[in-house]
């Protein structure tokens, strides 16, 4: 991914070639198949807007560890813009002004009192966050599968393809094709 956009880590993956070496010891041949749920994936994931986070979360055969809002600084920095926008004179004038509004009212609410987990409901689904993810090899295809597909959002899309590009960097003999597809 572009480095103005979310960034992903692989922290941790299954060793497949020690489940091969395993299967060889009981004579049994390998198959991808067979292993797709006990290979696991540990994914850091930073950067990308709540939008993306609140579609990821809906594929439950995963655990996930999002950051919370209540401890993380609310900037306008802090906020992904989408290439359409950006790339909108017009638009990103509209966005960057509403952001303003946005966070001045934050800054005016947390002043007045209100604590930051309750401020922070007028904050955008933009907003930037992290989150780490733990998953299977068989879930994690799925979520490629349907994310990578023309009609998901620019920003889950371009998320999915990297979660497949780093998974099948680290375990190639796993990614030979999509089950799905």
């Amino acid at each position: 991914m572009e480095a103005r956009r979310t960034r992903v880590k692989l922290l941790y993956h299954t060793d497949v070639t020690a489940l091969k070496e395993a299967f060889l010891t009981k004579r049994v041949p390998f198959d991808p198949a067979l292993v797709m749920e006990h290979v696991v994936y540990m994914f850091e994931i930073e950067d990308c807007s709540r939008v993306t986070t609140h579609q990821l979360v809906r594929h439950r055969v995963a655990s996930y560890d999002q950051e919370s809002q209540r401890f993380s600084a609310a900037t306008k920095e802090g906020v992904v813009v989408p290439p359409r926008v950006e790339s909108n004179e017009a638009a990103r004038r509209i966005f960057d002004e509403t952001l303003k509004r946005v966070y001045a009212a934050y800054d005016e609410l947390v002043s007045a009192g209100v604590a930051k987990e309750d401020a922070r409901y007028i904050l955008p689904n933009g907003i930037k966050t992290k989150i780490v993810v733990t998953i299977n090899a068989r879930s994690l295809m799925h979520i490629v599968w349907q994310r990578t597909a023309l009609q998901a959002q620019w920003e889950i899309r371009e998320l999915a393809t990297t979660l497949h590009r780093l998974a099948k960097e680290a375990t190639p003999e796993l990614w030979t094709e999509v089950i799905e597809r």
